[in-house]
């Protein structure tokens, strides 16, 4: 029963928005995954299993058994750096997508495939996200991914951005996030599924300038995946969650502090280090029992996701949502500012 509510709950949310029932089920656009790269794609058991009746855990199933998935070692890039320590077991991944790590379907494409990687990797045994450009942590979706989009692109962004998600709730060794700079948007995004969140309180040499964290997209008059609210609301609560939301709040990284939003602030100087610390202290206990811990209660946090329907209903509303003339207004607008700002320089 619980879980049917929670469906019905998860549809009464989205479906008011945008997409209505003949939208779903009579003709709305067919979304074609099959020329979607495997590496894009969580393997098998990387998903939250789904509780089956009598309380037993059973892996999702998709039209049969899914083929085994083995992971190939990407090359570094100038969009994504991992290096691991031996002697440690952690693994760095710096993201380089210059000039603000803004997350496009090439930058999502290499991220994933690392992050299948450092998943299967004996050796590892836990991971770092970082940034490797100063100030900036990641500032969010590339805009220009958004505007005046092709259907056929758009549909392998969002799927890559929903793979991103499942993965990253679901990885089995504890992930760090060292966030160095500041973290709006899809940057807010990331560190939500990490299991500890370091945060910068201002660059060294001008601590006036403090950096912010949190989920801003109303005020480009987009809305966040449901998805990342349900991740949002877990980590801030319902109701504090709801109203930053709606007024695209973004606190300082003190004040995120204070929420809940990151667990821990300290000098631009000391971010890695004390995430080495922290990913130290996870890999301290037993991994099989926190991994479990961590899987059980982040279900509602995956459950959006949880089968393909659901995921292609999210990827047709997401697609109609951008294609409205009044978001495609608001973000065309956007870019014109910022090609001004740059003009100036």
């Amino acid at each position: 029963m619980r879980r049917v509510a929670s469906v019905f709950a998860r549809r009464a949310l989205v479906a008011p928005l945008v997409l209505s029932q003949a939208l779903r089920h009579q003709g709305g656009q067919q979304i074609h995954r099959g020329d979607i790269r495997a590496e894009l794609r969580a393997p098998q058991g990387s998903r939250p299993a789904v509780p089956a009746r009598g309380g037993q855990q059973q892996q999702q199933q998709e039209g049969g058994e899914a083929p085994e998935f083995t992971p190939v070692k990407p090359q570094n890039s100038k969009y994504v750096q991992a290096e691991t320590d031996a002697a440690t077991g952690i693994a760095t991944l710096k993201m380089g997508r210059a000039p603000v790590n803004s997350l496009s379907l090439e930058f999502f494409t290499e991220f994933n495939q690392w992050l299948l990687w450092l998943r299967s990797d004996e050796a590892v045994k836990s991971v770092i996200i970082t940034s490797a450009i100063p100030l900036v942590f990641s500032a969010g979706l590339d805009i220009n991914e958004l505007h005046q989009p092709q259907p056929e692109r758009m549909a392998k962004f969002w799927t890559a951005f929903q793979e991103m998600w499942l993965i990253l709730n679901s990885f089995p060794k504890p992930l760090i996030a060292a966030i160095n700079g500041n973290s709006p948007a899809g940057g807010c995004i990331i560190s939500l599924a990490c299991d500890f969140r370091v945060m910068a309180r201002s660059p060294k040499a001008a601590p006036e300038k403090l950096f912010r964290i949190g989920l801003n997209e109303t005020k480009l008059g987009l809305v966040a995946p449901p998805w990342v609210m349900a991740g949002y609301s877990y980590v801030l609560g319902h109701r504090r969650a709801e109203r930053m939301l709606q007024l695209g709040e973004t606190p300082t990284a003190d004040e995120a502090l204070m929420i809940g939003l990151v667990d821990s602030v300290v000098e631009e100087d000391q971010v890695y280090a004390t995430a080495v610390k922290e990913a130290s202290r996870f890999m301290a206990v037993p991994n099989q029992a926190r991994w479990m811990s961590r899987d059980m209660v982040r279900q509602e946090v995956t459950a959006f996701l949880r089968s393909e329907e659901e995921r292609d209903y999210d990827t047709q509303f997401f697609m109609q949502m951008v294609n409205s003339e009044e978001v495609q207004k608001s973000i065309g607008g956007y870019l014109a500012r910022l090609s001004k700002a740059a003009a100036k320089k």
